[in-house]
């Protein structure tokens, strides 16, 4: 019986000893795919380029603190292509080579706390990246897979409402639908200068409905009052509503009269923000009736290595919380489409040259300057100021 009771010991024993070493091993292995998990530099092979990576975004929050957080944060882009020379680079490198110096740079910028992380996106999602008639002399087009992998930078919403939406004709323009329902990215935007059902979309974030509208008028003159329709219909039913426009003269920082009278008109019919792209360089900001008009955010990500102005870009931050607004600005720089942002001296003479392309008073243009505007909303008297 001693002996039965001295076995039954050591047996005991060595299940507790057995269960210490297997809790310990599992948490070793938790610690070492945390560690990995928070890794936002590519990893490199001896050509110094991209070959594989983790997610260059930091872990999700978790369930709770995403529910318990009300604010909306949405981040708005320029113009995105990743077709010809480009394509060229993504080809030979991968899609991780065009942001890995964004990511570097970006610590200001934590992608996967925004709801909402929105661009331009310039071509038509065909099936497998296809060309189809009619031939155009600049025609775009992305292959699905392709853009799945934004999905890695946290992009989730693109504006379609622009002149190479229509790049590969009718068929590209029902294959890129298709395709992004498949891939499950919200959208907005119907071809160059028409107004339909395809113009706006209503996206939930934050317990909030978030209204977001696409127009184009580079080559077709836009039905205004079609559009303020639009936008009264969104106001009504939603807590924000967001505008995209692509519009304005290539290559001129100067907005023109023609952007003016629309941006105007959207607002009155109700817009909250409006984003404009389509210039390839970016333009000035006017504050309208308390609200705010960013005319051309520029390129984010493109081939045109022509000029300084063109591989310049500005990201839009934007926090709703309550009754207020701020808006947080990013200047972007890029060499040969690898984007990242300014810092230091270059930042800040970006940040004066956008106060002098830009329509504000004075109290705005020192916020430009600073890189953060605030906008109190005050809903009871239906009054909105601008404040420091």
């Amino acid at each position: 019986m001693k002996l039965h009771n001295k076995l039954i010991k050591i047996l005991s024993l060595i299940a507790v000893v057995a269960a210490v070493f297997f809790v310990s091993f599992i948490f070793y292995l938790e610690t070492q795919n945390l560690a990995l998990s928070r890794q936002t530099l590519p990893l490199r092979d001896s050509d110094g380029y991209l070959r594989s990576r983790q997610s260059p975004l930091r872990e999700t929050l978790p369930e709770q603190e995403k529910t318990t957080n009300k604010q909306i944060q949405m981040l708005f882009f320029g113009d995105m292509m990743l077709d010809r020379h480009v394509g060229e680079k993504i080809e030979k490198y991968g899609l991780d080579y065009i942001f890995e110096n964004f990511v570097a740079s970006s610590s200001e910028i934590v992608l996967n706390d925004y709801n909402i992380v929105s661009c331009n996106l310039e071509g038509a999602v065909t099936n497998n990246g296809a060309h189809y008639n009619p031939v155009m002399s600049y025609d775009f087009a992305f292959a699905p897979e392709l853009i799945d992998q934004l999905k890695n930078y946290n992009f989730n919403f693109f504006n379609l409402a622009n002149n190479h939406f229509s790049d590969q004709g009718e068929r590209g323009i029902i294959e890129t639908r298709k395709n992004l329902d498949k891939l499950g990215f919200n959208y907005v935007g119907c071809r160059d200068g028409k107004v339909g059902e395809c113009s706006s979309t209503v996206v939930e974030a934050a317990d909030k409905k978030i209204g977001i509208a696409g127009f184009n008028m580079v080559y077709s003159k836009l039905n205004i009052a079609e559009a303020e329709k639009v936008i009264n219909n969104l106001a009504s039913t939603t807590d924000l509503v967001v505008v995209n426009m692509h519009w304005g003269n290539e290559y001129e920082h100067q907005f023109n009269k023609l952007q003016q009278e629309a941006a105007h008109s959207l607002i009155d019919a109700s817009a909250d923000i409006i984003i404009g792209h389509h210039p390839h360089v970016v333009q000035g900001i006017e504050e309208y009736k308390s609200k705010l008009i960013f005319y051309s955010l520029g390129n984010f990500v493109f081939d045109q290595y022509f000029s300084a102005d063109t591989q310049e870009g500005l990201a839009v931050g934007v926090s709703v919380d309550g009754e207020q607004i701020e808006f947080f600005l990013y200047p972007l720089k890029s060499k040969l489409s690898q984007v990242e942002l300014m810092i230091g001296e270059k930042k800040d003479e970006f940040l004066q040259k956008l106060v002098e392309w830009s329509e504000v008073e004075e109290e705005v243009a020192q916020q430009i300057k600073e890189s953060k505007l605030q906008i109190k909303t005050l809903k009871s008297t239906n009054d909105i100021q601008i404040y420091k």
